[in-house]
């Protein structure tokens, strides 16, 4: 090993002097001893007749002598290239640091432009604000803390200064369209086959923790206890309870989920307890999967691109919610609004959660169609001071069922928009933030009949039916 390092350094050594331009010492080191040959002493030449002032150049520096019986010794010749090839070596070191200075204060520059104020809230029609689960954070106009306090204080402004951030939207769809555009992959959403979303909350989150809050026979004793505690109490107070409790799409289109995605089996924890439910007769119980099952063939019982069922599954819902009160009041009034579709472009929950850059690509959904004439009017209320979302008058007509109310929440919005308060003499949507042991007292000679809409995943209201009162 050793040999063979000294052999490359010799090798190093050889080329580095082939390189080197000729000077008057390497040009003497050509003439062995005993050969005429010119050595340079300081202030005299070697000659073969002895030493003799050397003879200089106009600059004063010393110019070689030859020896008289051998021939002159000319200077080796330097190709023009590789004469200006130093100066090339200067320049260019020049450049590539000009090149460093330009880069950094590109950078410097580009990293300032979200900062600037005007483009805080920076949007357009086709770069929407991206749509977020959590309020985001304002600057803080307080100094908490002592005087000292800089490191509290300076995490709520850069907390702020990471929400505030100008192009923000604009920047977090760009990344998510290339994590799509790359790896078919997103932080809120799973893409599936034919053009399924499905929430990624919803998969890893929230249908686990309903299983695990009914994980056990004794937890679904509880629960059925405690709805059908809610029933006697509401009963107390005139009110019959009509239940319905939508599942999520896992269920019904399993098979379009991407294979590393968490799946929900048929004979979940809450599927044995949506069968208990159901057999219960003092619930009214509207079989929502039943209604799924029967009408899968006839339209899609949810949207694509969003968690929610579709228009027309809502209205086949509360068609049915209409025929189990009709039933209870031994009334013939059936559901009278006819199905009728048109296929439009729609942008759903999960669409625009994925914040992708290109949230506008039209994917066509069927929608209802208003085939019916409106017959109430909403009068809006101030949900957090009175409980109630919406009420309308009472008209009296023997072809409409008796009042009644409505708790639930974005999936009964579906039910209202395919006319189902139509229906009623006068109909009551309770504020979907309202516990539901507060409901009873709240909705006292207000209703007959309430509908009760709790989905699979609101795990919170399972829990609570849990905790014996």
């Amino acid at each position: 090993m050793y040999t063979a390092y000294r052999f490359i350094r010799y090798i190093r050594r050889k080329r580095q002097r082939d390189r080197a331009p000729p000077t008057l010492a390497r040009t003497a080191q050509r003439f062995p001893a005993g050969q005429p040959s010119m050595r340079v002493h300081q202030g005299a030449c070697a000659t073969a007749a002895g030493p003799s002032p050397c003879p200089t150049n106009p600059q004063g520096i010393a110019a070689p002598m030859n020896d008289s019986s051998s021939p002159a010794v000319q200077p080796a010749r330097v190709s023009p290239g590789r004469a200006q090839l130093p100066a090339w070596r200067r320049r260019s070191r020049g450049a590539r640091h000009l090149l460093r200075l330009l880069l950094v204060a590109l950078v410097f520059t580009v990293s300032l432009v979200p900062a600037l104020p005007k483009l805080a809230g920076w949007h357009s029609a086709k770069i929407p604000p991206v749509e977020e689960l959590r309020p985001l954070a304002a600057y803080p106009t307080t100094w908490e803390g002592g005087l000292f306090d800089t490191d509290k204080n300076y995490a709520r402004f850069e907390k702020a200064f990471a929400d505030q951030l100008g192009l923000r939207s604009l920047m977090i769809r760009v990344k998510n369209e290339i994590d799509y555009r790359l790896f078919r992959t997103s932080r809120r959403v799973y893409y599936g086959k034919k053009g399924e979303l499905y929430g990624r909350s919803i998969a890893e989150v929230e249908l686990p923790l309903t299983e695990k809050i009914l994980g056990t026979q004794a937890a679904q004793d509880a629960a059925h206890e405690g709805v059908l505690g809610l029933a006697a109490r509401l009963r107390a107070v005139g009110v019959t309870m009509v239940l319905m409790t939508p599942v999520q799409k896992q269920y019904f289109t399993r098979e379009r989920l991407p294979f590393f995605a968490p799946r929900v089996p048929d004979d979940s924890h809450f599927m044995h307890f949506y069968q208990r439910l159901k057999s219960t007769p003092e619930l009214h119980f509207v079989d929502v999967v039943g209604l799924m099952r029967a009408n899968e063939d006839k339209f899609a019982p949810f949207f694509k691109q969003d968690f929610h069922w579709s228009e027309p599954m809502a209205m086949a819902t509360a068609a049915d919610a209409v025929r189990v009160i009709a039933e209870l009041e031994g009334s013939p009034v059936r559901w009278r609004h006819r199905l009728e579709l048109d296929v439009k472009p729609f942008v759903g929950v999960e669409m625009r959660f994925a914040g992708r850059l290109n949230m506008h690509k039209d994917v066509l959904e069927p929608q209802l169609k208003t085939t019916w004439t409106a017959l109430h009017q909403r009068r809006q209320f101030d949900p957090a001071a009175t409980g109630l979302e919406f009420d309308t008058a009472t008209v009296e007509r023997a072809d409409l069922l008796p009042p009644t109310c409505m708790y639930g929440n974005s999936f009964s919005d579906g039910m209202l928009v395919a006319g189902l308060i139509e229906h009623f003499q006068k109909f009551t949507k309770i504020s979907r933030a309202q516990e539901l042991k507060e409901v009873a007292p709240l909705i006292a000679g207000r209703c007959k009949y309430l509908i009760v809409q709790v989905l699979d995943i609101q795990a919170d209201r399972w829990a609570a039916f849990t905790v014996k009162r």
